[in-house]
């Protein structure tokens, strides 16, 4: 069983909510025990009603709804119950001086009684993450949409099909079984394109396999321009790490459009993978005319990293370099990341 870590936002919702709840349950401890052990009381019940929240909200709803672990779910619900019930009886009865006699109907009237003093945050919080989950399924299919207007544009982008056809033309004409290879990976590429338009994660080993495609291409094009180096680490299961579509084609794109490289001083673009991160880097080296651009490719790569991984991809800019690094997420974390 997983435990779903709060967010900041609702350790700030279980503030506002005893803020209003305090003086409502402080008032009553008062009028019948006084005020030492009111307060006593109140901390005690502050303490063990988020407890048994966070518990309930964080840990074992969400594996009960997984399907996945709900027999965990069930025992460990029911372990809760009793267990919280022992706790409120147990404790009221030394702060409050009041005797408890257990009774299977006083144990199961416990439980029900106490279920209402954690059930309204409960509840509370509950809501809370149910809109905020309904909020960001909206933002992503929004940008689901979007990337798939750009991804479509991409694939049937006049300059990018401009170039390669020409660098094709040119084969057939020198060169037919060199022509033949190239023709074959050009279309590899464009089927990865379409079939993984839909999809929200590709493996890392299927996201490097597009990149073998799209290299091929590119040292067709410019030669030894621009040189391709990969550092990656030694026994990982590639096929368990998961990015975004197209993170390395559009990484390495953008090195080549904005960047010179010749085949004397050939511009290094170095692909860094360890176990938690993908990095691409390369010396700043502008064109001599600037390329227009309007950063909307990797403003969208940044979204859907946030909206897909609740992560942020990294940029660094310097004078000298330019590195992006995105997040790898394990196959194992998928559906906890939601």
């Amino acid at each position: 069983m997983r435990f779903q870590r709060p967010s900041k936002s609702d350790f700030a919702a279980i503030v506002v909510y005893w803020l209003f709840a305090i003086p409502v349950v402080m008032s009553a401890y008062v009028y019948e025990s006084g005020w030492a052990r009111a307060w006593v009381g109140m901390g005690y019940t502050l303490v063990l009603d988020t407890a048994a929240v966070l518990c309930l909200v964080f840990l074992i709803l969400p594996n009960a709804l997984s399907g996945k672990h709900w027999r965990g779910a069930v025992v460990a619900l029911l372990v809760f119950l009793l267990a919280s019930s022992v706790l409120y009886r147990e404790g009221y009865g030394v702060i409050f001086g009041k005797p408890t006699t257990w009774t299977l109907i006083g144990l199961v009237a416990g439980i029900l009684r106490h279920a209402v003093s954690y059930g309204l945050l409960g509840i509370f919080l509950t809501v809370k993450r149910y809109f905020e989950m309904q909020k960001r399924l909206v933002l992503i299919q929004k940008a689901q949409a979007e990337s798939e207007l750009r991804n479509l544009r991409a694939q049937l982008d006049p300059h990018f099909l401009f170039n390669n056809l020409n660098v094709l033309r040119g084969l057939i004409q020198q060169d037919p079984a060199a022509a033949n290879e190239y023709l074959d990976r050009f279309a590899s590429l464009y089927r990865f394109l379409i079939r993984h338009k839909d999809e929200d994660f590709v493996s890392l080993a299927e996201e490097l396999q597009l990149v073998d495609e799209y290299l091929y291409l590119l040292r067709h094009r410019f030669g030894c321009a621009y040189e391709f180096r990969r550092e990656l680490p030694v026994n990982i299961d590639m096929s368990r790490l998961l990015v975004v579509p197209g993170t390395l084609q559009l990484l390495l794109e953008n090195a080549i459009k904005h960047n010179a490289g010749n085949e004397e001083n050939p511009l290094i673009v170095l692909i860094n993978i360890s176990e938690t991160v993908l990095t691409v880097w390369h010396a700043r080296r502008p064109k001599l005319t600037a390329v227009e651009s309007l950063g909307t490719g990797l403003a969208n790569l940044r979204e859907r990293y946030r909206l897909l991984f609740s992560r942020d991809i990294e940029v660094v800019d310097t004078a000298e370099s330019f590195s992006v690094s995105v997040p790898l997420l394990r196959q194992a974390q998928r559906w906890s990341a939601a």
